[in-house]
């Protein structure tokens, strides 16, 4: 077999392991232009700056992501082992207790949220997202923005749902709109992506 033949054959990343991410775009900055009812919108990845008339937002989406990590934390004492006659006069207690030397480390399991914004926009196959932890928004709220991600992230989705009221909304926005418990959280980002790309 041929090397451009074999090249043809062999399965591509996504194929490989059967996931498949919907078209999608970060958003780096976005403005609100009230005058001219449009949004400024430069991608995270560079490129031209977008001006969207707010007509042609057609969907709103948000979610809270769970983010999972784990990690092995060393002892915390590495102190000198116990001899034999002081571990057999300690009666019951297992060896690990009393030995440093047999300690393992621990796992830490720690959970976080974090929180997504997707934009669907008229004649575009991407869907916009920001992720609220990394996005900037002193820019898109001005003097309304403060040091809190989340109390900036439900008065960027009340700015949002009011710059563009006939929008579609999703069961997150309505949910911080009516002050509301929010939905419950999704595992990954490409669990969202493929939600709203329905």
């Amino acid at each position: 077999m041929d090397e451009q033949h074999a090249s043809d054959l062999s399965p591509t990343a996504e194929e490989e392991f059967g996931v498949a991410m919907p078209p999608n775009a970060r958003i780096g900055t976005l403005v609100f232009e009230s005058p001219e009812r449009r949004l400024r919108v430069q991608l995270a990845d560079g490129g031209n700056e977008r001006l969207v008339p707010v007509e042609q937002l057609q969907a709103l989406y948000g979610a809270r992501i769970r983010h999972v990590s784990v990690r092995r934390v060393s002892p915390r004492s590495q102190g000198a082992a116990l001899s034999s006659t002081a571990l057999q006069a300690t009666g019951q207690l297992p060896r690990s207790a009393l030995d440093p030397s047999q300690r393992g480390g621990t796992e830490v399991t720690s959970e976080e949220l974090y929180y997504a914004i997707a934009l669907r926009v008229d004649k575009l196959p991407e869907l916009w997202y920001l992720n609220a932890s990394s996005f900037n928004f002193r820019k898109a709220l001005g003097d309304a923005a403060t040091y809190s991600t989340e109390l900036n992230l439900k008065e960027f989705v009340r700015r949002l749902a009011a710059f563009a009221p006939d929008a579609v909304r999703d069961g997150f926005f309505t949910a911080i709109l009516q002050g509301s418990p929010l939905p419950p959280p999704l595992d990954s980002l490409l669990e969202f992506f493929r939600l709203v790309s329905r």
